[in-house]
């Protein structure tokens, strides 16, 4: 197995090290696991070896509840960390990790982030920051699935990822949206339909495509009230 220093280099755990520190690194890498889309390799409430870095592909972080709802958590590309709480606090896996794409992984024994972080307090300050940041990412969730309108979040959710490029995320069906939103597929459909309406976004199969940007704002920052005014006015118009 070859290890790319630059692939090392633009994971988030090893950023701003140095080029020896890097070479260093790279001895503790187990293995690159390649995993087929589709394929789950990180099952909720299990127990796993490694901890996992993407450098390639995208993976689906969820979980999903007794009666089968899904709440997808992130949507992990390249340079993000998987599995990083159970790496931590020694339990069983927190999440479903399901490759959307084909997927690239580096692996770490769990046993040896702790050496890692001793030898290279970089590498302890740049966790630090980076579960910093998904705990922000998560009470952000909390909030707008107890606060936002469906399509408030839908708009928000399409604003975010059309900044990012049309190549960022696979093309997800309804039901994979609506699950990233935290709500159902007809829900979903439901905002969907709204949003083309109103002439912000067109529908093709498993595609958005945005028409229009500002239209599309304007529905992100309207209120529960104003949203249902607005349904209305086009129904009447």
């Amino acid at each position: 197995m070859a290890v790319k220093l630059d692939l090392l280099a633009s994971i988030s755990y090893f950023s701003g090290l140095s080029t020896g520190e890097l070479r260093s690194v790279k001895k503790f890498i187990a293995f690159e696991k390649k995993v087929e889309k589709g394929e789950i390799f990180v099952v909720e409430d299990e127990s796993s070896n490694y901890m996992y870095f993407v450098i390639s592909g995208v993976v689906k972080v969820y979980k999903r509840s007794v009666e089968g709802k899904e709440q997808v958590l992130n949507m992990a590309s390249k340079g993000e960390s998987l599995n990083d709480v159970s790496t931590f606090d020694g339990g069983l896996d927190t999440a479903n990790m399901l490759a959307m794409t084909p997927v690239r992984l580096y692996a770490v024994r769990k046993s040896d982030m702790e050496t890692l972080f001793f030898e290279y307090p970089q590498i302890a300050r740049n966790a630090v920051k980076a579960l910093a940041s998904r705990v922000r990412r998560d009470s952000s969730l909390v909030e707008e699935l107890s606060f936002d309108q469906v399509i408030n979040r839908l708009a928000r959710w399409l604003l975010k990822h059309s900044s990012e490029g049309a190549d960022k995320l696979p093309r997800l069906t309804q039901q994979e949206m609506a699950a990233m939103v935290g709500t159902s597929r007809v829900v979903a459909n439901r905002s969907l339909r709204t949003m083309e309406e109103k002439g912000a976004i067109k529908l093709e199969r498993r595609r958005i495509v945005i028409i229009n940007e500002e239209v599309l704002r304007e529905l992100e920052t309207m209120s529960s009230h104003m949203i249902s005014r607005y349904k209305k006015f086009g129904r009447d118009s």
